[in-house]
């Protein structure tokens, strides 16, 4: 469920399905995902999978790849 919730909201927030494709690109690095998308993924990870994330809780390079998102959520949620 985290995962297909995940790849749905990145790829809205990015504007493009290739993180369904490649769940491994790196998002900032490809200009994907900046600071106000991240804000936004965290807002809709709360409002979608009842997870909060707070932005000082979190490394960049934690997030920089949906797959990291993912295995990362997953651990929280247990």
């Amino acid at each position: 469920m985290i995962r297909e919730k995940i790849l749905s909201i990145l790829t809205d927030i990015c504007g493009t399905d290739e993180i369904k494709r490649n769940p491994d690109l790196e998002l900032f690095k490809n200009g994907l995902l900046d600071s106000f998308g991240i804000i936004e993924l965290f807002v809709a990870i709360h409002e979608q999978l009842a997870i909060e994330v707070a932005p000082t809780e979190m490394e960049r390079e934690e997030w920089e790849t949906a797959n990291k998102i993912i295995a990362y959520l997953e651990e929280r949620r247990g």
